[in-house]
C-alpha cells in the first residue's frame, strides 16, 4: 500500500489539560470533547454525566483498572487499535497519582525505602507510563486534575493543584493548552492559562449550561487569524511572563537549558532562569 499524503489541519490536536475545583464541571466539559470518548474514569463518577456525550466507551468494567497505570497501559494497547476513539479523557489524574504519593510517604516513614526520592520512583514511572500509553494513539486527550485550598509555610491561604509540580511539568510536555475552569457572577467559564502555539490569557464563558460547543470556541479564540508561521513564532518565543512555575520549568527543559526537572526547578526558585 502506498503512503498517503499528509494533510494540514485547521487546528492542532486537542491535547489539553483541565484543572478546577471538585464539582466545577470538569467532567461535564469532557463530554463536549470529540466523540467517541474513552473515559479513564479514575474518579468513578463519569456515569453521572455520560448522558450528555454523543458516545462514551468505558476503559474497563473493573473499577480499579482505572486507577492503575499499568492496567491502563495494557488495556489501551489491547483495545485501541481500530477503535476509532476521538478523545481519551483521564478523569482524573489526581485519583491516579495521589495514592502513589501517599504510599511513597508511608514507605519512607516506615523505613521501607532509604529516602523519599527512592519512594517516589514508582510515581514518576507511573506518570511516564500513563503519558506514553495515552499519547501514542494520535487521538485528542483531556487530562483532568483538581484544585484545592491549602496553607503555605507562612499559614497564608493558597490555591494549589492536587498533582505535584514535578508531575505537572511532565504533563506540560504532553499538552498544547492548559485550561482552568473559573466562576464569576453565577457563570462558569474556561480560562486559557497557556497555549503552546496560540493566544493565552482570555476567558470564554459558557452560555449553554453544559459546555456545548466550548471546545470549538476555545480553538477559535486561541488559533483563528494566526498563520502557521505566527504559531511557530509563538512556540519558539521566550514568554515575557510565565503563567506558572511548572510552565517555566517545562519551557526551560524544552529549550535545552536543563536535562533534569529538579535542576530546572531549583534554578527557577533561585531566580536564575534567563528569559
Amino acid at each position: 500500500m502506498a503512503f498517503k499524503k499528509m494533510q494540514a489541519t485547521q487546528y492542532p490536536p486537542r491535547l489539553w489539560g483541565l484543572v478546577g475545583y471538585p464539582g466545577s464541571g470538569k467532567s461535564t466539559f469532557a463530554t463536549a470533547m470529540r466523540a467517541p470518548i474513552l473515559a479513564i474514569d479514575a474518579d468513578h463518577r463519569f456515569t453521572e454525566v455520560v448522558r450528555l456525550a454523543k458516545e462514551v466507551f468505558a476503559l474497563s468494567d473493573t473499577p480499579e483498572d482505572n486507577v492503575d497505570a499499568d492496567r491502563i497501559a495494557a488495556i489501551l494497547a489491547q483495545q485501541m487499535p481500530g477503535s476509532q476513539v476521538g478523545t481519551i479523557v483521564i478523569d482524573s489524574l489526581t485519583a491516579i497519582i495521589t495514592p502513589l504519593v501517599v504510599q511513597a510517604m508511608i514507605d519512607k516513614d516506615e523505613g521501607r525505602v532509604k529516602n523519599l526520592a527512592a519512594a517516589m520512583r514508582g510515581k514518576a514511572l507511573a506518570m511516564r507510563q500513563l503519558q506514553d500509553a495515552v499519547t501514542r494513539w494520535g487521538t485528542d486527550a483531556l487530562w483532568i486534575y483538581h484544585l484545592h485550598d491549602a496553607r503555605d509555610e507562612k499559614a497564608q491561604a493558597v490555591t494549589t493543584a492536587t498533582v505535584s509540580a514535578t508531575e505537572l511539568v511532565r504533563l506540560t510536555r504532553s499538552i498544547n493548552l492548559q485550561l482552568e475552569i473559573t466562576q464569576a457572577n453565577g457563570k462558569r467559564g474556561v480560562k486559557v492559562i497557556w497555549a503552546r502555539r496560540g493566544r493565552s490569557g482570555g476567558t470564554l464563558w459558557d452560555d449553554t449550561g453544559d459546555w456545548r460547543g466550548m471546545p470549538e470556541k476555545i480553538e477559535a479564540a486561541v488559533y483563528d487569524g494566526l498563520s502557521q508561521a505566527e504559531q511557530e513564532r509563538i512556540e519558539r518565543a521566550a514568554p515575557e511572563v510565565f503563567e506558572s512555575p511548572e510552565i517555566a520549568v517545562a519551557w526551560a527543559i524544552e529549550q535545552g537549558a536543563f536535562d533534569e526537572i529538579a535542576h530546572a526547578r531549583n534554578a527557577y526558585e533561585k531566580d536564575i532562569i534567563a528569559i
